[in-house]
């Protein structure tokens, strides 16, 4: 799955890049969508997408300006412009790639081939490094301090609110001051699922799962609802 974030001040422009994207026949979530840099500017680092389809030309901030707030971006950036004489600036700014307006099916599919091709070898090289030196760390910033848990350690999150507790091993339960939603962006690296609107359980945690009642169980004799909305996706989730 790639997480896609589009930023283009033209409304038709995300429309149609979006149509675009359903069309390729890939794998594909887009998880943002901006009109305005300024409100994306808040939001990229909590959607944590695996690219941006961003526009040049804009009237508040253009896409290079944007840039210059994520100097150790961890996503890809596709230009997609009108222009071809910003192609050079753009390859300047560590671009992924450029699209041009209006954007041609052919050269969307190849370059959603490569961004497939560079998420899997981000993700081999993750994964060697991670079994070869340390288990990675699900890493919450909050307020002044970072939180720093083993995905292994936590069974599941539970919605309160504004806040959110995070149930780990033996009892244990952390509260931070973060929405489900953002909990589920983060930990989205890992085998979690949200099963309703209060609840994210790790895969890995999951017992057994009765069909009739919709109760899924997990360990430590933890038992929980899966909304109706979920069951198909959930079920999906545990093969």
């Amino acid at each position: 799955m790639i997480r896609v974030v589009i930023i283009d001040d033209e409304p038709k422009a995300i429309i149609s890049l979006e149509w675009e994207l359903k069309q390729s026949g890939k794998s594909i979530e887009v998880v943002g969508r901006f009109g305005e840099v300024e409100k994306a500017l808040k939001e990229v680092e909590i959607l944590q997408p695996d690219c941006i389809f961003l526009d040049i030309q804009m009237p508040s901030l253009d896409g290079f300006k944007f840039l210059e707030h994520f100097p150790n971006r961890n996503f890809e950036v596709i230009f997609v412009t009108a222009h071809a004489e910003h192609t050079i600036q753009a390859i300047r700014e560590r671009a992924f790639d450029y699209l041009l307006k209006p954007v041609d099916r052919s050269d969307m599919e190849s370059l959603l081939d490569r961004i497939q091709g560079n998420l899997l070898k981000k993700s081999i090289n993750s994964a060697s490094f991670n079994s070869s030196i340390e288990k990675a760390k699900i890493v919450i910033n909050m307020d002044n301090q970072l939180i720093l848990l083993d995905p292994d350690e936590v069974i599941y999150c539970e919605s309160d609110g504004s806040y959110s507790y995070i149930h780990t091993m033996n009892g244990g339960k952390v509260l931070v001051s973060k929405r489900l939603k953002l909990l589920e962006n983060i930990f989205s690296k890992f085998r979690f699922y949200r099963i309703h609107h209060s609840f994210l359980v790790n895969l890995e945690k999951v017992k057994s799962y009765e069909k009739s009642t919709g109760k899924v169980k997990l360990i430590d004799g933890i038992s929980l609802p899966v909304s109706r909305l979920k069951k198909a996706g959930f079920t999906e989730s545990l093969k």
